[in-house]
């Protein structure tokens, strides 16, 4: 029975470590500073910087207004103003709209607790009422990290499609894939924002109990 007993008190100890690392975790508002950035700040970046871009790609080489190179320029110079604009405004916005901490959650747990968390915030296993406050705690986490991939990468899409354009360079059909995948992984991370999201208001009634 020592044995038992010791995987017990070690598993107690791995989950309490853990527990005291997500204590003070929080998502603040993640989902409304994301919803502005994609509704406001992004596509007025989009708007403004491609046609700025092109006229000053058109002056400075003396390409025809119509020429495809002026849109490709463009697109760049967008591309490197929203990735300017998107890391000030994570810096601004979106970090304070979580309490993350300092260390990962999961940090403490072996590789079958990891994947056991997961699995609870995934939906693809029932929610442990005991370790709720862990399982909280890495939602927030992966929540925040997936938005500020997200704020980041999206801005990466603009310079592969500049890249992607006809005649914009020799390997421009290289580039033409990398925009796929990209998507995908834009797809990807915006399902790790949301489930994450679904997660936390799902169990939020028993956060509360739990807290009270």
């Amino acid at each position: 029975m020592s044995g038992i007993e010791d995987l017990m008190a070690e598993s107690n100890d791995r989950w309490g470590k853990a527990t005291r690392l997500a204590q003070g975790i929080a998502d603040n508002g993640l989902g409304t500073a994301m919803k502005v950035y994609y509704l406001l700040y992004f596509p007025i970046g989009i708007v403004v910087l491609i046609p700025l871009g092109a006229t000053a790609g058109a002056l400075a080489f003396g390409h025809s207004w119509m020429n495809l190179q002026n849109l490709r320029f463009g697109m760049i110079i967008a591309a490197v103003g929203v990735l300017v604009v998107g890391l000030i405004y994570n810096a601004k916005k979106v970090a304070p709209a979580a309490n993350i901490g300092s260390v990962s959650v999961l940090m403490p747990l072996e590789s079958h607790e990891q994947k056991q968390v997961r699995r609870q915030i995934s939906g693809k296993s029932p929610v442990e009422a005991k370790h709720l406050e862990v399982t909280h705690g890495v939602a927030v986490q992966q929540r925040k990290n997936a938005a500020t991939q997200l704020v980041i990468i999206s801005s990466l899409q603009l310079a592969f499609i500049a890249q992607a354009l006809p005649e914009s360079s020799s390997i421009w059909w290289l580039m033409a894939y990398l925009v796929f995948f990209n998507f995908v992984a834009i797809a990807v991370l915006m399902h790790e924002f949301r489930q994450p999201g679904r997660f936390l208001v799902n169990t939020a009634d028993q956060a509360s109990e739990q807290s009270i």
